[in-house]
């Protein structure tokens, strides 16, 4: 995890007005989200919610200082939310520190980029009882098992990182990194089910996608690993997945043995000092539409016996 920077926006900016009508905080089950502004005006957040100064965000800032593409607030791990800046010129702020990567958002965190800025609400903590007894009840509901095709993106020397690059340089740098990572991605039919500080989690269910969609995608992400700003590793992974989700939020969790497995096979990565690690499953399922070496077999914690990896 790199260190947040702690340059601060200026404080005699005019205060931001939205381009777009404020809806009102949702009433359905399970935790709410908003940003809230000064004058007591409320947006509502549900599933994803991007903010900018082009007219397609969700969040609209008529603000020359804004980017158009400026940052989203990503809803994951049910009732989880997380501050992503897009590369944007000028920063993303919470409580007066710019963000450096994908922060976890808390109740009451002031969010400013250019001369907007507004508090973070989420309501229905741990110990509300509402929650306790409707938020597992919804997700019972809402799961159901499926193939899937696991993607997990990694930021490599994230440490060495921020000690070399100017704070505000890495940032800018990460930010630009994430949106394109996102949109190689997202142009495929995938999605960012987490973002994870240094790296990213995304999914594609495989009655979604062919097997060439997810050939193209690792093309894109392969020339940005190629411009290595920052290098970065990637692992694929093939399996049956539990996937479940707060409707109220908008969100999609995952869960299962082969989550846990994508994510070990990253560090297993790290270890190997391979950029690129293919599972066995997503080999088989991807027949002869990548060209791949076999890596040999290696433990995975948790998982029993030794498993055949590849590198692409």
């Amino acid at each position: 995890m790199m260190p947040e920077t702690s340059a601060k926006p200026s404080d005699q900016r005019p205060e931001a007005t939205l381009g777009q009508s404020q809806a009102p905080v949702g009433d359905g089950a399970g935790r709410q989200a908003w940003l809230e502004q000064a004058d007591g005006s409320r947006v509502a957040i549900q599933g994803n919610c991007s903010l900018g100064r082009a007219p397609k965000n969700q969040v609209v800032l008529a603000d020359e200082r804004v980017s158009r593409r400026h940052a989203i607030i990503h809803a994951q791990s049910e009732g989880e939310f997380w501050l992503v800046d897009l590369g944007s010129g000028n920063g993303t702020f919470i409580n007066g520190r710019r963000v450096g990567q994908p922060k976890r958002l808390s109740d009451g965190d002031t969010i400013q980029m250019g001369a907007f800025q507004a508090v973070f609400r989420l309501s229905g903590g741990a110990q509300d009882p509402s929650t306790a007894t409707l938020a597992p009840k919804q997700t019972q509901v809402d799961s159901k098992t499926s193939p899937c095709w696991l993607l997990l993106t990694d930021i490599e020397g994230s440490s060495r990182l921020s000690q070399h690059l100017d704070p505000g340089i890495l940032a800018a740098m990460i930010g630009r990194w994430l949106a394109r990572s996102k949109e190689a991605i997202e142009h495929e039919g995938g999605v960012i089910n987490k973002y994870l500080g240094d790296g990213l989690l995304a999914y594609w269910p495989e009655t979604q996608v062919e097997p060439t969609g997810i050939v193209a995608a690792l093309g894109l992400l392969g020339q940005l690993q190629a411009e290595g700003e920052p290098p970065f590793r990637v692992v694929l992974h093939y399996g049956e997945v539990v996937m479940g989700g707060m409707a109220s939020l908008g969100e999609e969790s995952l869960f299962g043995r082969e989550v846990n497995f994508v994510f070990r096979m990253e560090r297993l990565a790290a270890t190997l000092r391979q950029p690129r690690l293919l599972s066995d499953a997503a080999a088989r399922q991807l027949g002869g539409g990548l060209a791949t070496k076999s890596i040999g077999t290696h433990p995975i914690p948790g998982f029993e016996g030794e498993h055949p990896f590849r590198s692409f």
